[in-house]
């Protein structure tokens, strides 16, 4: 595995002479001001020899192979209920017993498995709850098992609990000030009992987030483990959509779109839309990097089938949500490779407008309805209509209480005093006005930091220029951002771990590289520095001089009206010095008449 160093790439261009290299792509002052200048096929020049220049910095085989060969025997397992039919239940819950078996003893070598196990399960608990006792499931046992391992890991290497990269304060203060929400709820009418009986599930999955956070931030130390998380992501994001396959299958050519929705693992189709679409962006990443590597074009079928099953979800928002990811992975490619891909989209689709899906014409033409001269405020479908009502309730709500809100899950309780008509929607269906409207506008601000905060970071590093994999990674985390942002305005759906589960692991795989990288760029620096000090500034060594002749007998007298010593050689060293600012001739007309007639 190649190292991500800058200071092991002493030839930035992979080019043997690099100083002639440099002499013939950059020429000279005359050349570039020549006739003949190719400035345009010089950069190109200069570009391809330093993206040849980048090692591809796959994470190495020994570090993916636990894992990988751990997750074979599910896969396996899966394989054969799918081919041949249920299995019995003492038969499966034996197998999940070993598997857990394996996991737990896991835990005490390390936490990297459990966060595995972790992105490859929670788009998958609603579907396969796996209850264990009264209120004990698979994700509240794999929180408690990397909790158990993060404390074993603290207490054997004697090490912090986690890094504190830039980011974590915000994280921790939005899941502060957001949890809070729940005593601000506790002050309407039946507060304490709607929300111990009704809503203290959803609350726990609330919360589940930033424990998942932490414990997924104290498992990455180094690089090398945040790259095989992003790994292990991609993988879980094509068993997904493998997953859905058959449901797609069985749902085509139903009469309605609402008969021929899926909705996945997550048995809703607007959610499952989404996590497909923010899910995508990391391979799409991979792909448009590496788009000149042969093997990269394997994702090819992949990509084709994924199309197809956002395509079958019908979620609007899923489609404009994987429109700008994919339009910003492009650009961040290249803006000629972006120009010239939506150039030939452009051309086929007005040369054969059959070549976008009927299904997604047809769902985007549901956003309005015809109306009559009768008809009292139709203009857009039940379900845009809806939307609409449900972000001005929530706004009215926001407007009433805009430093805590109504409390945790308060629009649901609450909703029937602001909304206009009444509607069966419980939801606020926008993320930033469930924060709003419930945890006040702090909590929205830090949410909306978060997000910038991830954009960031995926766009600084887009720029690195010594590995090729932290650049798929910087790719793939800002069109990742602005997917999960677009669909958080369609629908509030980062409310649990099942969803918003990809996004934190990202986020905390790119708080540590950046960190990592920041502490090798100083460390670079400061050695540098030591092996090569600065060159003492002029005027320094001056006064360090006049202040060495002071403490011997040789006066020294102010250099502005008096004579100097002769420092360093200078020709004019008994000439006296004029006063700052003094000019050899009177610099205006009055001056000079004045002093003539004088």
């Amino acid at each position: 595995m190649a190292s991500t160093d800058v200071s092991k790439h002493d030839n930035p261009m992979g080019i043997d002479d690099y100083a002639d290299a440099r002499r013939g792509l950059l020429g000279s002052r005359r050349t570039r001001r020549g006739p003949t200048s190719r400035r345009g096929s010089r950069a190109r020049e200069r570009k391809t020899a330093l993206r040849a220049s980048m090692v591809h910095g796959w994470p190495s085989w020994d570090g993916l192979k636990p894992v990988v060969l751990f997750l074979i025997f599910p896969a396996l397992l899966g394989l054969g209920v799918a081919i041949s039919g249920p299995w019995p239940k003492p038969v499966l819950y034996g197998l999940a017993a070993l598997m857990g078996l394996w996991v737990f003893l896991s835990a005490f070598r390390g936490t990297e498995l459990i966060i595995a196990c972790f992105i490859l399960y929670l788009p998958f608990s609603t579907t396969y709850v796996i209850p264990i006792a009264p209120g004990i499931n698979g994700t509240n046992m794999l929180i408690a098992l990397g909790m158990f391992a993060t404390a074993l890991a603290v207490l054997g290497d004697r090490k912090v609990a986690t890094l504190w990269p830039s980011g974590t304060t915000t994280v921790l203060l939005f899941a502060i000030l957001t949890c809070l929400s729940a005593l601000t709820i506790m002050r309407e009418p039946d507060g304490y009992s709607y929300l111990m009986h009704s809503e203290i599930m959803t609350y726990k999955g609330w919360v589940e987030q930033f424990i998942f956070y932490f414990i997924a931030l104290s498992c990455i130390r180094s690089i090398e483990q945040a790259k095989r998380l992003i790994i292990y992501m991609c993988i879980g994001a094509i068993v997904l959509v493998l997953y859905s396959v058959p449901e797609m299958l069985s749902k085509m050519g139903n009469s309605t779109i609402e008969k021929s929705r899926i909705g996945g693992p997550h048995q809703q189709s607007n959610q499952f839309g989404g996590f497909v679409a923010y899910s995508l962006m990391p391979l799409i990443a991979f792909f448009v990097v590496y788009i000149k590597d042969v093997k990269a074009w394997l994702l090819a079928p992949y990509f084709l089938i994924a199309a197809k099953v956002l395509i079958s979800t019908f979620s609007r928002g899923a489609y404009l949500a994987m429109a700008a990811g994919a339009f910003l992975a492009g650009y961040y490619k290249g803006k000629g490779f972006l120009f010239m891909w939506m150039t030939i989209a452009l051309c086929g689709v007005l040369l054969f407008p059959s070549l976008i899906p009927e299904s997604i014409m047809a769902r985007f033409e549901q956003t309005t309805v015809q109306t009559t001269a009768t008809t009292a405020p139709a203009q857009l479908d039940a379900s845009s209509e809806t939307r609409i009502v449900m972000w001005r309730a929530a706004a009215k709500m926001t407007a009433e209480n805009p430093i805590l809100g109504k409390g945790f899950m308060g629009f649901q309780k609450l909703k029937s005093e602001y909304t206009e008509v009444d509607v069966e929607e419980s939801d606020p269906h926008s993320m930033y006005f469930y924060i709003s409207s419930q945890m006040g506008i702090p909590a929205l601000i830090l949410f909306l930091i978060i997000l910038g905060l991830s954009f960031h970071m995926g766009r600084l590093l887009t720029r690195n220029r010594d590995d090729s994999f932290l650049r798929a990674i910087g790719v793939g985390g800002a069109s990742l951002t602005v997917c999960y942002a677009v669909i958080c305005v369609f629908g509030s759906r980062a409310v649990d771990l099942e969803f918003s589960a990809y996004f934190w692991v990202y986020f905390a795989c790119m708080q540590v590289i950046c960190l990592q990288l920041k502490e090798a760029n100083d460390a670079d620096e400061a050695k540098q520095k030591k092996d090569n000090p600065t060159r003492t500034n002029a005027f320094e060594a001056r006064d360090k001089l006049l202040a060495n002749n002071a403490d011997s007998a040789e006066p020294v007298v102010s250099p502005t009206n008096k004579i100097e010593p002769k420092l360093l050689g200078s020709r004019n060293a008994n000439k006296p010095s004029k006063p700052y600012g003094a000019t050899s001739r009177p610099r205006s007309r009055r001056t000079r008449t004045k002093q003539r007639d004088k």
